[in-house]
């Protein structure tokens, strides 16, 4: 009913609502296959390892996504939103900044700059990050959990008129349950081992969530978008 509800609020067709239900299962069971099949499984190592596209394809989407929120917000505001409802905007996009960048090591994976000796001292991989400080280093998984959680709690606040425009689109329900999906094995795997090679797959499909995060972001900020200019 919900997902119905928005779909129609937000003036989204029948076929962009289901592709928008579909497309993040078959993203993930594709990447799957290609991680658990042999004569792929070599390619989607290297697409999801550290450093490569799949990395910065969630950079780039979290930095534009960033860009375009910070509109969303300053549109809001300006169209005499409550400021907690801009406000909000605003902090989700300095967010999505801040992991884009964060997702570059600020620059350094592009440009090739040299780490800071105060930073390369207490940098569990030498980078100029904030992730990898101790304290945080290790824990993403759990942090992926939360954004999944907490994506698919929007959805309910919606029932309170005074959240509407902040809650999160009933159409983005699949991408929120995916990513809990795959972190929570990550997070299990914090805590002990399952085997070997399912641990692998584990481990690959991090990079790859990471990404799943990045779009999701984005079309919760499009949509949200959307949800304002129409409203």
């Amino acid at each position: 009913m919900r997902f119905t509800v928005d779909s129609n609020q937000l003036q989204l067709n029948r076929k962009t609502t289901v592709g928008l239900a579909v497309f993040p299962v078959a993203l993930t069971a594709i990447m799957v296959v290609l991680l658990t099949t042999d004569a792929t499984r070599g390619v989607a190592m290297r697409l999801s390892r550290e450093n490569s596209v799949i990395e910065f394809v969630s950079a780039g989407l979290m930095l534009g996504g960033g860009v375009f929120g910070l509109r969303l917000s300053w549109k809001a505001k300006g169209q005499g939103d409550v400021w907690w409802v801009w406000g909000f905007f605003l902090l989700f996009s300095l967010g999505m900044l801040l992991v884009g960048m964060e997702e570059i090591a600020w620059g350094q994976k592009l440009f090739g700059f040299a780490t800071p000796a105060v930073v390369e001292g207490i940098n569990q991989q030498g980078e100029m990050t904030l992730h990898n400080l101790p304290g945080l280093h290790g824990h993403s998984e759990m942090m992926w959990a939360a954004f999944g959680i907490g994506g698919l709690a929007g959805v309910f606040i919606r029932r309170w008129r005074v959240f509407e425009k902040i809650a999160t689109p009933g159409v983005l329900i699949a991408w929120f349950v995916m990513i809990l999906l795959v972190a929570l094995p990550s997070a299990w795997n914090e805590f002990g081992s399952i085997e070997r090679r399912v641990d692998l797959l584990i481990d690959r499909m991090d990079e790859f969530n990471e990404m799943l995060i990045a779009m999701v972001s984005c079309l919760y900020v499009w949509l949200c978008a959307r949800r304002v200019l129409l409203n």
